[in-house]
């Protein structure tokens, strides 16, 4: 395993330049992901999902299941304007980790008062261009064994 400056925790292979290359876009995948569910306009979201998400990517988590990326444009939009959530954002906590076109990372749900109200993990697949193409969240922490 090899820690890249950007913080992507990535196996060390013979993928070469293209996997590199591939690793440091979805890293700025990632990055407009994370911005797009903070984004109150619905047309600077939709920006910030095209240079992340391929048109048909899926996202799937325990309220959601969501296909395309203006899907969820819509589905964004609509955690924004819970009344309950008001003054609330989404921020990755952690590096992410890289593997076989696959990632994974940790995010919270925090407060106005910039407190954790919820963690979570999201894991994800992208392409060989470095756009996500799948992300599977779970929320809060794991629960240890009986």
């Amino acid at each position: 395993m090899c820690r890249d400056a950007g913080g992507i925790m990535a196996q060390s292979s013979a993928g070469g330049e293209a996997a590199a290359s591939a690793e440091e876009t979805l890293r700025r995948s990632l990055e407009h992901y994370v911005q797009a569910w903070n984004e109150p306009d619905d047309d600077a979201r939709r920006q910030h999902l095209a240079a992340a998400w391929t048109e048909n990517a899926t996202y799937t988590d325990p309220s959601a299941d969501v296909r395309g990326r203006e899907a969820l444009v819509r589905h964004i939009a609509g955690f924004l304007a819970d009344p309950e959530l008001q003054g609330f954002s989404i921020v990755r906590v952690t590096d992410v980790d890289v593997h076989h076109r696959s990632f994974r990372f940790g995010w919270e749900m925090q407060g106005p008062d910039g407190q954790t109200v919820t963690p979570g993990i999201d894991y994800g697949e992208f392409n060989d261009e470095g756009m996500i193409t799948k992300i599977v969240g779970f929320f809060g922490p794991m629960a240890a064994l009986p």
